[in-house]
């Protein structure tokens, strides 16, 4: 009966967050659809100050737990407004909170605390995977992280259902999610500036590269098996 509270408990909390994030997200794309409007939001995040920083690390850490959100956006949003590095920090910190809080409450709660979120088919195949028996899971997965391109959000459900070391994992997870991070704070950091072009090549250019390295490394059965799960 707990655990049946708890299921309609987290399912009510995820449809809240569902509805404000898509709310949120809808009136700030719009928003920075113009180079004036990209100008105001980013002057108005940076003139709350602190409550502004803390607002966007709120919103990366609601899209990483809703994780059909595209999180480059907001990752776009940071570098907008705190340039390159500021962008990179802000948006570390709000990926650290949501890893952590996402893997102790698989872990704390059970599996069946994410059916409604990812399906238990999904849980199932993940269990049933070559990745889940396999001795180098977590390398495996970490790798994974370091790919743009790569659904991140949803392998941090698929860690914790893993037999995986948790500090270990959480740390190295967020620390190697670097390269599509620094890239979208780089294509936030143009567009603040009115070089749409630049912040362009530079999505260009790193999905060139994503599609390279996904052809080379999904060549082990593990990773191909992970990435089909996703697809369906």
């Amino acid at each position: 009966m707990k655990k049946k509270v708890k299921r309609i408990v987290l399912l009510v909390i995820s449809v809240v967050m569902i509805i404000i994030v898509s709310v949120l997200l809808w009136d700030i794309f719009r928003t920075i659809s113009t180079e004036a409007g990209r100008i105001e939001f980013r002057d108005r995040i940076l003139e709350l100050g602190v409550p502004g920083c803390l607002m966007l690390i709120g919103l990366n850490v609601s899209q990483i737990f809703l994780f059909f959100f595209p999180g480059e956006m907001v990752e776009l949003l940071a570098g907008m407004c705190y340039g390159v590095f500021g962008g990179l920090l802000v948006t570390y910190i709000g990926v650290f909170i949501s890893t952590a809080i996402i893997f102790w409450l698989v872990r704390r709660i059970g599996k069946a605390s994410v059916y409604d979120l990812i399906g238990e088919d999904k849980i199932e195949k993940i269990e049933n995977s070559r990745l889940y028996k396999s001795r180098k899971a977590e390398w495996i997965l970490l790798l994974l992280f370091i790919l743009p391109g790569t659904p991140k959000d949803l392998l941090i459900y698929v860690g914790a259902l893993l037999p995986v070391n948790a500090p270990r994992f959480i740390l190295l997870s967020t620390l190697f999610r670097f390269p599509g991070i620094i890239t979208s704070t780089i294509a936030g950091a143009y567009f603040a500036r009115g070089n749409s072009r630049t912040a362009i090549i530079v999505y260009v250019v790193t999905f060139i590269v994503s599609l390279i390295l996904l052809r080379v490394v999904s060549r082990k059965e593990e990773i191909r098996e992970i990435m089909k799960i996703n697809k369906d």
